[in-house]
């Protein structure tokens, strides 16, 4: 007897127990796609909740190493055989996450950092149910919180919404690296991950990415992401470097130059306020400003800029921005 005859919801689990051991033709396959770089023991961590307490039947691993020397590689590889590893030569940052898009099978592809995984057995299969019901939505990013600290990462990002409810999701310029799902369809039609930046603020230049092409990018609370937030590898001061810069290098990238001259503008003196508050980090904000104006000659030579329309429809993106 199948679940149809017994009148089981197709999304249910219970679909699987009356299909048996085969594999349910009508289930997607998933790709979960982990980006490291020297955190052996929180990637342990991570796969060890990712590979045995998700509950969905139909998932693929891959593990992208930024050439990590703490024996990253040999712990998957002997612990857990069955996650692909994909060793990059160097460290170039967040763009190595281009490899496992580029690399994947599945028609939906997770992404999580090495200190990150689904907060709950359900969240892959509940993130799927919903996108198969609703084909318009091309990304979706989930509540972020860290356990350790009781800190919402992910906090208050629906101001910034354009629309929606916390029930459906709100739709934004939202991308949250350590916690999102792609339809594999939609990321081939941008650019990636782009080598220039290395690390910080990758996500708003990919949100704006799909912005221009017209796609759905929705924060979904809903489903969650734990993220541990691991100590190792993080430097504050260079990290306010990289964000500050990149944001620099992002506007430079997009917008036009009429709106990208104020725009960037404000961006700065929005820094050099926070240098004022926040002494401590003047070194990382004044770094970042003054590699941001360095780098805009090549940012600006890029092409394929928002349109006007585009930039006057961006409101909320800019609240976004400037709020830090």
């Amino acid at each position: 007897m199948t679940y149809q005859e017994k009148n089981i919801n197709p999304w249910s689990p219970e679909r699987w127990a009356v299909t048996g051991s085969q594999p349910l033709q009508t289930l997607p396959l998933v790709t979960i796609g982990i980006l490291n770089y020297n955190r052996c023991d929180e990637l342990q961590r991570t796969l060890d909740c990712a590979t045995r307490a998700i509950d969905y039947p139909l998932i693929e691993f891959i593990v992208v190493d930024n050439a990590s020397s703490d024996g990253s590689i040999e712990m998957v590889n002997k612990k857990f055989p069955n996650v692909r590893v994909i060793e990059m030569p160097t460290n170039i940052g967040t763009a190595a996450r281009n490899e496992f898009y580029r690399e994947a099978r599945g028609k939906y592809i997770f992404s999580y950092d090495d200190d990150s995984f689904p907060a709950t057995p359900a969240t892959i299969f509940n993130v799927i149910q919903m996108l198969e019901e609703r084909p318009e939505i091309d990304i979706v990013s989930f509540y972020c919180y860290q356990p350790l600290t009781f800190f919402v990462e992910s906090g208050g990002l629906e101001q910034f919404s354009f629309s929606g409810n916390s029930r459906s999701g709100y739709e934004g310029l939202f991308f949250v690296e350590g916690g999102m799902c792609v339809r594999q369809d939609s990321f081939k039609r941008i650019s990636g991950y782009d080598n220039d930046f290395f690390w910080g603020a990758e996500g708003a230049d990919l949100t704006l990415q799909c912005y221009k092409l017209g796609m759905k990018t929705l924060y979904y609370p809903a489903c969650a992401t734990l993220h541990m937030k691991s100590q190792q590898n993080r430097n504050t001061v260079r990290n306010v470097k990289f964000f500050t810069r990149n944001y620099i290098w992002i506007i430079g990238k997009h917008f036009p130059i009429l709106a990208a001259i104020p725009l960037m503008t404000l961006y700065i003196m929005r820094r050099v306020i926070a240098i004022v508050l926040h002494p401590s980090f003047a070194s990382g904000y004044v770094q970042g400003i003054l590699e941001g104006i360095a780098g805009l000659q090549k940012q600006f030579r890029k092409n394929d800029k928002l349109s006007l329309r585009q930039v006057f429809g961006l409101k909320r993106w800019y609240l976004f921005l400037l709020r830090w």
